[in-house]
């Protein structure tokens, strides 16, 4: 049996897309566009986000990694010596913007770590917020 199909989502758009699709190929990609715009420069992220781009940044975080080529968490908790693929601020930019560029509040994660870290403390986040 065949999916059902239903109009692009796109305003004044009649291509029919497949149910579980919201917009046709031509829209998708503007779609996309505008979501990375808004996300980079409209939300209340922008300010992180942009940070996050900025060669000061950039330096600071090759650098770090440079010195600082192994997982703490790795290390520390399992025993186990893995490569770090990310720089992660212990206290988080958005809590305390003011030691965003402080060696003393970087750590090297794998990306294991640094999505774990990352996940409880949007959660934890989420439910302060409430």
């Amino acid at each position: 049996m065949a999916k059902p199909i239903k109009q692009c989502e796109h305003p004044g758009c009649r291509t029919l897309v497949a149910y579980d699709t919201r917009y046709c190929e031509r829209h998708r990609k503007a779609t996309n566009k505008w979501q990375y715009h808004k996300r980079m420069y409209d939300s209340d992220e922008s300010r992180y986000q942009q940070f996050y781009k900025s060669s000061a940044w950039r330096k600071l975080s090759r650098r770090f990694l440079e010195s600082n080529p192994v997982c703490v968490q790795c290390y520390y908790q399992d025993g186990v010596i893995r490569k770090a693929d990310v720089v992660d601020h212990v206290i988080e930019i958005k809590d305390d913007w003011s030691r965003r560029l402080d060696e003393s509040n970087l750590q090297p994660l794998c990306y294991r770590h640094h999505n774990r870290k990352t996940g409880l403390v949007r959660e934890q986040r989420k439910k302060q917020t409430k």
